[in-house]
């Protein structure tokens, strides 16, 4: 993680510098720098602890960022500062150092003597982004009422941000955010968690999905479907002979898990419904992992202007589609439904 620093002070003889937090070190541990004293009157700028260090001379302080003390030269030998001698930290000369855990910083010497008066400025690398987009499909009017997508990342330091939210009917929408490394680096993966919300009508329960999609060098491209959530039967029907303007079928369901009743509903077809050779519902059950999945499904109606024998079956889960066909019950006007 990126430690922003940034301030003046006085670097005494013989002692040692964190240029990562700006304090003077009490030990080896926590130093980047020593302004060492040697014997015969000598000095010298020591990087430690594999901190490496590149004098620039008398340059303007101001102007260098990142990518001027990404672009250069450094070495672990220490920085010549002889009062008689060769001394490249004369007053105005600017150090860079790459410290002990690979952050650069630019240090200036405004005062030289035995300690020296200095001033210091962390250089971060520019931020870097990553789009995020979550695509949520659409479903049935009659099924869902809402969508919450809310999307959030943690970055290495652990703290969690957000980076995308959306509120959206059965119609489904885009959710857009962005993901940045300004807290430590680019995360590995963002959190998804969509909601959905059903018609009261249905009789189902809310439904909550966390997912955890990839961070790449693109970033998260995410699609999520109903179907990921919503268990669906497609009920078909074959209208042969033709229904008439006042038939209709009442349909109702009851899922169950294993041998415990869950959620149900129904849905009555009418004329509209059942004007054309071939009509279609689908019926709609949450997400369970349940081996022994199955739906009581009831149909009653009115058929060809008579009552229609009632269709009652157990159908396990999963199955995708049933289809139906009326059947002429005897020899008077009811007719029953035939499941093939």
């Amino acid at each position: 993680m990126f430690t922003a620093s940034i301030g003046a002070g006085s670097l005494r003889g013989n002692h040692r510098f964190d240029l990562e937090t700006g304090i003077e070190a009490t030990g080896m541990g926590r130093a980047d720098v020593w302004w060492r004293q040697l014997q015969g009157g000598g000095r010298e700028l020591v990087p430690l602890l594999g901190a490496r260090v590149c004098a620039l001379g008398v340059v303007h302080y101001e102007t260098l960022g990142y990518q001027d003390l990404a672009a250069l030269t450094y070495n672990g030998a220490g920085i010549p500062g002889h009062p008689q001698g060769v001394n490249k930290l004369v007053t105005g000369s600017v150090i860079a150092v790459r410290t002990r855990s690979g952050q650069l910083v630019k240090l200036q010497v405004q005062a030289y003597g035995q300690d020296l008066q200095i001033r210091w400025q962390s250089c971060p690398p520019p931020v870097q982004f990553r789009g995020l987009q979550v695509t949520v499909g659409s479903a049935p009017e009659w099924l869902v009422s809402r969508y919450v997508v809310d999307c959030v990342y943690e970055s290495p330091d652990a703290s969690i941000h957000p980076c995308g939210q959306g509120e959206f009917d059965a119609g489904g929408g885009v959710v857009e955010g962005r993901i940045s490394d300004a807290w430590g680096g680019l995360p590995a993966t963002a959190r998804v968690t969509i909601a959905v919300d059903f018609q009261p009508g249905t009789g189902l329960h809310g439904a909550i999905t966390h997912l955890e999609p990839q961070v790449d060098t693109a970033g998260v491209s995410l699609l999520y479907e109903p179907d990921q959530e919503i268990k669906k039967v497609k009920l078909v029907f074959t209208l042969t002979p033709r229904a008439k303007t006042q038939d209709y079928l009442l349909v109702r369901w009851v899922y169950r898990s294993g041998s415990s009743a869950g959620a149900g509903s129904q849905r009555t077809l009418t004329g509209p419904d059942l004007q054309d050779n071939v009509a279609q519902h689908e019926i709609a059950f949450p997400p369970d992992g349940s081996a022994t999945a199955s739906v009581d499904l009831t149909i009653d109606g009115v058929y060809q202007g008579a009552e229609l024998v009632q269709f009652k079956q157990r159908i396990a889960l999963p199955a995708s589609a049933l289809a139906f066909r009326f059947r002429k019950q005897g020899t008077g006007p009811r007719y029953r439904l035939e499941a093939f």
